[in-house]
């Protein structure tokens, strides 16, 4: 039986149940084009919905797509997430607490660039937590099993809040791409 070898790389660290590398700079860089795409995938189906549109077959499709893509944004942003976070540089209470870093930016560290990226973090969060309230009466209702979680009227205003955190998502998506992938 022939099997080849896998190379052996710093970054690269060995499963040992069965002995694949699941941790290499080109793997987390196929998380992150993935979940950028998802991203922009929901984001132009989420225009397409802000769009008055009288076919409603054709809104039916953007809203499957949107909430489709939106899914897979978060399937492929949790293991880039763990991948990308490996490093160690910062403790574990910096992603729940990021402001902890706001002293040592003024104190003139470079934590700028993480920081923002835990801003865009948290706010990839509040997106999918404000879509997951905003589907789940019309998950429930066509499931069988109607249900409201917000009062009356609720639902528009978490979907501006949806809209507007997603703005911000986008502005500190591209603030935090280091600059040589942008140009």
């Amino acid at each position: 039986m022939n099997t080849t070898a896998i190379p052996k790389t710093k970054s690269a660290h060995r499963s040992r149940s069965s002995g694949l590398v699941w941790q290499t700079k080109a793997s987390s860089r196929h998380l992150l084009l993935a979940t950028v795409y998802s991203l922009g995938v929901a984001t132009a189906t989420g225009i397409v919905l802000m769009l008055p549109l009288k076919n409603e077959h054709v809104t039916l499709i953007a809203l499957v797509a949107h909430l489709v893509s939106g899914f897979l944004t978060l399937v492929f942003f949790l293991p880039f997430l763990l991948t990308h976070l490996k490093d160690g540089r910062e403790s574990v209470w910096s992603l729940f607490l990021p402001w902890r870093l706001l002293h040592r930016i003024y104190r003139g560290e470079t934590r700028y660039h993480r920081l923002l990226g835990y801003l865009l973090m948290w706010s990839l969060w509040i997106v999918f937590a404000s879509g997951l309230v905003i589907a789940a009466p019309a998950i429930a209702y066509l499931s069988g099993h109607p249900f409201t979680l917000l009062p009356y009227g609720g639902h528009s205003l978490l979907l501006w809040a949806h809209r507007g955190i997603t703005l911000l998502l986008l502005f500190f998506l591209i603030l935090h791409f280091p600059k040589k992938a942008l140009s």
